[in-house]
């Protein structure tokens, strides 16, 4: 521990609040609804090596893969010749990226000629060039978005009207947006810059090195201490994801989790191979969701994400395998599997950890990505969540994102306000759409779009259409997803969980999202909080007298 502990207190605490002080920065700063209104970013504050400090903890699939970003970025960087001119850009799957949507961007910062730390930040853009929306059948990654491998640019040089820039520009259908969103990142990184030399000035440069490898330390013993009390021994988990969006067999996932001593070992043999469409998972994102569920059921919450709480946990998968694809295997879609390796992990534990680990949730993000072209292009990505699942001791909370992706709900105001081709009509949570149980599962919801111009070209991926979540411990399951088109001539489209249509003027879309599992026997559940649902139209009264047994 540093000498001394209230300094260190102080310092640490003073991190994370740099981090969320970033956070708010851009997301005020953006230009795009899915960062202004989702929240789909993130903040951070990373050491001279890369090592991660402290987070905003906006989005855990961010937070958990700066590491391998950053480290991966600074291999092929001369971190010697860095300056503050300098950022650091990437978004490339293949060296530390997840998905192209999803870019980092670092900025050193130098003080008095030495490299302190960097300032980084992660957003998800809706253009990025290349395939508008998502492209379930992109063939690689450079039929998905613009690729940046890790590198460096000069903000005065390429950027403001730069040659980096200008090059963006020619390839964006919304420069307005887009670049609008990248400076809001350059915004919070300089507010991070601003904070770090504010505490090496006040603290010196030598305690403030100290203290950023001591907290990594602590957080590296308090994950050592939680796993020493986990029983020597192999655990094992699988849970699977409908289909590719092509061939209707299940995508499986396997986890095998080794625990010895204070050390564990997380292998996915025998997973299902990658696939040709466009919801393979690169590694980056595999490693960030096994660890954000392994944090998740194992630490307290005060225990800091970063960067040292990872030290005792080594991830494998098979390369060529979903969850490690073979270069360039498209990724835009990972979400989609990213939450079945959450969820395997969770299965693993689900005896041993049984006050931790809840009944399945929807868990999957479903994310509904609309484009138009009138006058200018106008695209909008719609995130949504579902029912999360119930615990031991709680019903599950109605409509809510995935646990690893976080992002808020977008109003439907400011979706209205920001494109005149579509409109809203219904946003409403299904009844009984979670699953009965002693712990009832967590409500999905319907949102039901009208269409008023005709040629508009949705996009879209989810999940849980054939699966659902499963109940436990005699918890039944949550309701499964749907997605349906009522054409305006009346005919009725049911889709796939993974696609794309064309749409016109008076068509609707309705997309029913899934509910979260019971937990514990229906039966048993009290009286009160069964006549409150009843009341507050979460069951009918007829599920209630089926499942519930409910006599009044």
């Amino acid at each position: 521990m540093a000498k001394d502990i209230a300094l260190f207190n102080i310092l640490t605490n003073n991190l994370l609040a740099v981090a969320r002080e970033m956070s708010a920065d851009m997301l005020r700063s953006a230009y795009s609804t899915v960062i202004r209104e989702a929240a789909d970013a993130s903040t951070f504050l990373a050491d001279a090596k890369g090592r991660v400090l402290a987070q905003s903890q906006n989005i855990p699939l961010h937070m958990n893969s700066v590491s391998s970003a950053l480290t991966g970025a600074l291999s092929k960087v001369d971190t010697s010749a860095l300056t503050e001119d300098d950022v650091i850009i990437l978004n490339d799957p293949y060296n530390g990226g997840q998905h192209q949507s999803d870019v980092y961007m670092f900025s050193p910062v130098v003080h008095e000629g030495k490299l302190v730390a960097f300032s980084g930040s992660a957003g998800h853009h809706a253009d990025l060039g290349h395939s508008a929306g998502f492209n379930l059948y992109a063939r690689d990654i450079f039929e998905e978005r613009f690729r940046f491998t890790p590198m460096k640019f000069s903000l005065s040089r390429d950027w403001n009207g730069g040659i980096l820039e200008q090059i963006l520009r020619a390839n964006l259908r919304l420069p307005k947006d887009t670049i609008g969103d990248f400076n809001a990142q350059l915004v919070a990184n300089e507010t991070g810059r601003r904070r770090i030399h504010g505490f090496v000035d006040r603290y010196g440069y030598d305690e403030f090195m100290e203290v950023s490898e001591q907290l990594l330390d602590y957080a590296e013993r308090a994950m050592r201490i939680a796993i020493e009390q986990i029983p020597d021994g192999d655990y094992y988990g699988e849970c699977m994801a409908d289909d590719d969006g092509i061939h209707d067999d299940p995508i499986i996932i396997k986890v095998k989790v080794t625990v010895q001593g204070d050390s564990m070992m997380v292998d996915y043999k025998g997973t299902s191979d990658q696939v040709v469409t466009a919801i393979n998972c690169p590694i980056a994102s595999t490693v960030s969701a096994t660890y954000s569920a392994l944090k998740m059921i194992l630490t307290d919450p005060t225990v800091p994400i970063n960067d040292g709480a990872y030290r005792p946990i080594h991830v494998t998968a098979p390369k060529g395998c979903i969850l490690n694809p073979r270069e360039y295997a498209p990724v835009e879609g990972r979400n989609i599997i990213i939450m079945r390796v959450f969820q395997s992990i969770l299965k693993a534990f689900e005896d041993v950890l049984p006050e931790r680990v809840p009944a399945q949730g929807y868990d999957q993000r479903t994310e509904i990505n609309l484009q138009w072209q009138g006058d200018t292009f106008v695209a909008i990505s719609d995130e949504l969540g579902g029912g999360y699942g119930a615990g031991m001791y709680n019903d599950g909370a109605d409509l809510i994102d995935d646990p690893l992706g976080n992002c808020k709900n977008s109003p439907v105001e400011s979706l209205e306000i920001a494109q005149k081709f579509f409109r809203i009509l219904r946003y409403d949570l299904r009844p009984d759409s979670g699953g009965a149980g002693k712990m009832r599962g967590g409500l999905g919801a319907i949102r039901e779009y009208e269409f008023l111009k005709d040629h508009v070209d949705m996009t879209f991926y989810s999940d849980r259409f054939k699966y659902p979540a499963r109940g436990a411990k005699g918890g039944q399951d949550g309701a499964t997803a749907y997605l349906k088109i009522q054409r305006a001539d009346g005919l009725v489209e049911h889709m796939r969980a993974k696609g794309h249509a064309v749409l016109k003027a008076g068509d609707r879309v309705e997309m029913a999202l899934g509910g979260g599992a019971g937990y514990g026997n229906p039966l048993e559940r009290d009286r009160k909080k069964l006549e409150q649902d009843i009341a507050c139209k979460k069951v009918t009264r007829e599920k209630a007298q089926e499942l519930y047994g409910y006599e009044g």
